[in-house]
């Protein structure tokens, strides 16, 4: 009897702990951690979504200024100043790419590494964008043989990938002008992507090296590999 008696104390006591102060404490405590959930998802779209909104609009007025120095003549872009066109169909985006790769530029898009190559020209035009949705979200679904279309005032370029890796953020070599030897002159004209990975990450990088395929001047019109992109 004596043991069953120090049972039912135990139990009681048990649940004597759980005081209606306690349930408040509880609950409480229940609506933080639930709060926090929400505001972490909304904080995620909105790195997401929000930012890609706000680089759509850029994009706008980006491209109208393209189209207005293309018009002027001006050949060299000044840094923070779109300098190209970037399409890539396989993920149907396009974008037009800033001079610079600082914080402020791209914020507003993808930018051209300085110092890279242009367009066109033997070495490596390098590019760098965000891992957001309105940016370079889907790049690891390029494949060997997508093509990645570069245009000017003058001329289309068109790249086709030949290649995709993971480095580390301190494997500048990637963009050099050959990155396969970087302390080897360049023998051919290639192309460069570059982001971070994985998403919602910049622990590594994710490479895309593609090559050039074909020149097209733009008089001759837009190159088959833009399929039904609307000009």
């Amino acid at each position: 009897m004596t043991g069953t008696a120090e049972h039912a104390t135990a139990v009681q006591e048990d649940r004597q702990v759980w005081t209606p102060r306690h349930l408040r404490i509880a609950r409480a405590a229940g609506e933080i951690m639930l709060t926090c959930g929400v505001l972490l998802v909304l904080f995620a779209g909105y790195a997401t979504y929000g930012k890609a909104w706000r680089i759509d609009r850029e994009q706008g007025e980006l491209d109208a200024v393209l189209d207005r120095t293309w018009a002027a003549g001006d050949a060299v872009p000044a840094p923070g100043r779109p300098m190209a066109r970037l399409h890539i169909p396989r993920l149907d985006r396009r974008w037009a790419v800033t001079e610079g790769v600082t914080q402020a530029d791209l914020r507003k898009g993808p930018g051209h590494y300085p110092r890279t190559a242009r367009p066109g020209e033997i070495g490596n035009v390098g590019v760098a964008g965000h891992r957001i949705a309105s940016v370079f979200w889907d790049l690891d679904r390029l494949r060997t043989g997508d093509p990645i279309v570069a245009e000017t005032k003058t001329g289309w370029y068109v790249y086709r990938v030949v290649g995709r890796r993971v480095v580390l953020p301190t494997s500048v070599e990637v963009v050099a002008p050959n990155p396969d030897r970087p302390r080897e002159p360049p023998t051919k004209a290639m192309l460069t992507l570059t982001t971070c990975t994985p998403k919602f990450q910049n622990r590594q990088r994710l490479i895309v090296h593609a090559e050039l395929a074909e020149t097209r001047a733009k008089s001759a019109g837009r190159p088959v590999a833009l399929g039904n992109e609307r000009a």
